[in-house]
């Protein structure tokens, strides 16, 4: 039987981004994320687009761009295509995965840190995921893992490791969205791994709409260097009305 997922194809999310460090608090960018549907290597699958960009003003101090495509089966979102195409202040990466769950390996064409291009075979097990379809998969988790106290463990793939990732619970709270108001979510604390931006002794916060869409409505990120911001700026094409304002509106 097909897993229920809180979102379709058509669904479109936005966010602004700020960063903040210090006295210094500006929107400084934006990211954005759409979902297609489609009949991909033999399966019914959904193709997730993320792209993250910096403001032109702020290209010049910080150059942002994030290209972000997954391929996840519609049945039980399991990623079967990854692809990243990063500019972060001039360190550039990339990766293009291929998922072989019949050989149980990543099939992984990268080139990340002036190591060079790479081919490898990454070694994979069922419940993995990359970056995007880690989001997804979270958000499609029982409404009980949201409860205040529970913890998830995942694991995702990005250039040539998989990580653990550790999801601590906080319940529902509301957060007051900069031009949209005040918004329940359900508040998410994941372990950061470490690494040319991640301090790593702080904890990436996410929280989802507490409705049955689950969007992220706002995200902190700590940097080795202050820490950015992600808010919710517009969504559409959502799979169900958004319940989850404060004072009770729905659109």
């Amino acid at each position: 039987m097909a897993q229920e997922h809180p979102f379709m194809e058509g669904e479109e999310v936005r966010w602004s981004i700020m960063f903040k460090w210090g006295a210094f608090n500006t929107e400084v960018g934006y990211a954005r994320f759409g979902v297609d549907s489609l009949f991909f290597r033999g399966n019914e699958a959904y193709h997730i687009d993320c792209k993250v960009q910096s403001a032109p003003f702020f290209d010049r101090f910080y150059k942002i761009r994030e290209d972000l495509q997954s391929w996840v089966r519609a049945q039980d979102l399991r990623p079967l295509r990854f692809t990243r195409n990063t500019y972060e202040g001039g360190y550039t990466a990339t990766n293009d995965y291929n998922y072989n769950w019949d050989k149980g390996v990543i099939e992984a064409d990268i080139n990340f840190e002036n190591k060079g291009e790479q081919r490898l075979e990454i070694p994979v097990k069922e419940g993995e995921f990359d970056l995007i379809s880690l989001v997804f998969n979270i958000r499609s988790l029982p409404e009980s893992a949201y409860r205040m106290g529970q913890t998830t463990l995942v694991r995702f793939a990005i250039d040539d490791a998989v990580f653990d990732v550790h999801i601590r619970a906080y319940g529902e709270e509301v957060v007051k969205v900069r031009k949209m108001g005040k918004i329940k979510g359900w508040h998410l604390a994941c372990s950061v791994v470490q690494g040319a931006l991640f301090e790593g002794d702080e904890d990436l916060h996410l929280w989802l709409s507490a409705d049955a869409n689950r969007i992220p409505i706002a995200a902190k990120v700590p940097l080795k260097v202050g820490a950015v911001q992600a808010w919710l700026s517009a969504y559409s094409g959502l799979k169900y009305p958004f319940e989850a304002y404060a004072d009770g509106r729905k659109r």
